[in-house]
């Protein structure tokens, strides 16, 4: 009786074993990365006496096989500053930020002589393909004359990933600016 009792116990462990390394299999994210709006924050800030809007933008992300991230060194291509051509490079950063002002009714893009657009260090530190998702944040200095003065401004936020695709694009709440 007592292998009988032995065996079943050991068939009983392989059966949940079985069931939890089921419920353990890796998400089936797609490839190209996916991003929704999480958060915006703004608070008033002063350096060396002059105040500043310090502004936080939270994004959850979602990538098949998580290639996401440019170290600040990465500055050959696709990551240079300019293309073979000249041409300024978009793939220089990986995070895109469109400001845009109410006016009326609409918002429409305001462009700014220094773009917010940055990078975002590399989520892995191995080429590894493997499903990766998380929260990114950037924090961006909006100083009082960047936007006119009470103004509505929101964000265009997207990102791309190592092999240069380009997420969706979020939108985020607007804040007032000083």
């Amino acid at each position: 009786m007592l292998p009988i009792r032995t065996l079943a116990l050991g068939v009983s462990f392989l059966l949940a074993g079985a069931t939890v390394s089921s419920c353990l299999t890796a998400p089936d994210y797609p490839d190209t990365p996916s991003i929704e709006f999480k958060s915006i924050t703004a608070t008033r800030a002063e350096q060396d006496g002059t105040p500043y809007d310090a502004v936080r933008v939270t994004i959850s992300f979602r990538d098949g096989d998580g290639d996401l991230g440019l170290d600040n060194g990465e500055t050959n291509p696709p990551y240079g500053e300019t293309n073979s051509d000249g041409t300024k490079n978009k793939f220089n950063n990986n995070y895109f930020f469109q400001p845009q002002v109410l006016q009326g009714d609409t918002y429409v893009d305001y462009n700014l002589a220094f773009p917010y657009d940055s990078r975002f260090p590399r989520i892995s530190s191995d080429d590894r393909k493997e499903p990766k998702r998380g929260n990114l944040s950037f924090d961006l200095q909006i100083f009082d004359t960047t936007f006119p003065t009470g103004s509505k401004v929101r964000f265009k936020v997207s990102i791309a990933d190592r092999s240069l695709n380009l997420s969706n694009e979020v939108i985020t709440d607007p804040i007032t600016a000083k």
